[in-house]
């Protein structure tokens, strides 16, 4: 597929989404809510996470059909930073979300309470729920924190990324080196042995992506996937494996075996996520540690190449209430308009945080957890019940 063809594929895509009537239904929240503010490390607290496995995205991962990048493998190393640099320019001048994406160095911006900006979270059309319904409109799977799997595969694809490329992209101020070890470590899954890191790495692969993302792609979650385990000390903690892993994850987890990420002198955290909504999540926003290289930074492919873009989650008023307050063992008032005000980041457009019916603060994550959203970047509507 040409550049030509690619800009003009996710021009028409874009041009799809349309700006929604204010007078269809009442967007949460209200302005009287107070802003949260940045999260220190001393605050940390354990929150389990949650990504999109390969078999959630079914038979097709993205929007559209993949083909091997006509300039993969016979450009120079020059000629391929250009080229990247070209595609992905043209994507944010075709998406206004890109062009609030800011240096991952920065701090924090705040906070916007409210409705976010459509620069931020453009809303797509056919949002309607029914009267005594809430919508909700989510951004992407997963928790957004470091790599995003379908950006990674489509920044290889059409952008021509290495796998340092894209690692060094996600987890910004991060190195890589050789461990040296592989030949005498003892990795398991879930705490029980699972042979030689090889075999464990490319188990753990072929769980996430399988055999079907990009080869740079692949590389690069091995790499993650390998430091994640060093990182918890040889074990994969939250990460599955899945048997008979085809030849090219083998092939692809065999060229860069024993490389980690660090950070500091230490072993990384690489979290990834299957989608990000167009812009990852500070660590801080979703979860509570401000872990340096897990900052915002772009995931341009994530808003045209992702099938979790713009996911729309309808609910009745009742079952809304029936789950928020089994959760949180609250009485929510009559007024469902009321019930959920969210907090979302003015850097990325994540909900940090949701007020519950004036009555407790929580995460946003926890929030998505609880009603089984797909991301904790998400809007929400509810059209009041008419009389």
């Amino acid at each position: 597929m040409n550049m030509k063809k690619i800009i003009c594929r996710m021009t028409a895509l874009l041009s799809a989404v349309t700006v929604f009537s204010a007078q269809s239904f009442t967007v949460l929240a209200e302005d009287e809510v107070q802003p949260v503010t940045q999260s220190t490390a001393s605050e940390e607290q354990s929150t389990d996470w949650y990504k999109a496995d390969i078999d959630c995205y079914g038979s097709e991962l993205s929007l559209v059909e993949y083909s091997e990048p006509e300039f993969q493998e016979y450009l120079t190393d020059e000629e391929k930073v250009q080229s990247r640099e070209i595609t992905v320019q043209a994507f944010r001048t075709a998406n206004p979300l890109s062009s609030v994406v800011r240096n991952p160095d920065d701090e924090n911006a705040g906070n916007h309470v409210g409705e976010v900006p459509v620069s931020y979270i453009p809303p797509p059309p056919d949002v309607n729920p029914q009267p005594g319904e809430f919508a909700f409109v989510t951004y992407g799977w997963g928790h957004g924190v470091g790599l995003s799997q379908n950006g990674a595969n489509f920044y290889a694809t059409y952008a021509g990324w290495s796998y340092q490329d894209i690692l060094y992209h996600y987890y910004p101020g991060t190195y890589l080196m050789n461990t040296g070890e592989t030949d005498t470590e003892e990795l398991t899954i879930n705490h029980v042995p699972a042979g030689e890191t090889i075999d464990v790495i490319a188990q753990i692969v072929n769980r996430e992506i399988g055999g079907t993302m990009h080869y740079e792609a692949i590389k690069a979650q091995a790499v993650a996937i390998y430091t994640y385990l060093k990182y918890h000390d040889g074990d994969s903690a939250d990460l599955l494996g899945k048997p008979d892993p085809p030849q090219i994850v083998y092939d692809a987890c065999n060229e860069v075996l024993g490389q980690a990420l660090f950070y500091d002198g230490n072993y990384a955290l690489t979290m990834f996520s299957a989608s990000s909504g167009g812009i990852t999540a500070n660590c801080y926003e979703v979860f509570y540690a401000d872990i340096p290289y897990l900052r915002s930074v772009s995931s341009d492919f994530d808003v045209a190449y992702d099938p979790h873009y713009g996911t729309v989650t309808y609910y009745p008023a009742s079952e809304v209430k029936r789950l928020i307050e089994a959760e949180y063992n609250i009485t929510l008032s009559d007024n469902p308009a009321n019930w959920i005000q969210p907090v979302y980041s003015e850097q990325t457009g994540y909900v940090t945080d949701v007020m519950i019916d004036g009555q407790k603060s929580v995460r946003g994550y926890e929030l998505k957890m609880t009603l089984d959203l797909k991301s904790s970047k998400f809007s929400v509507a509810y059209s009041p019940q008419t009389e």
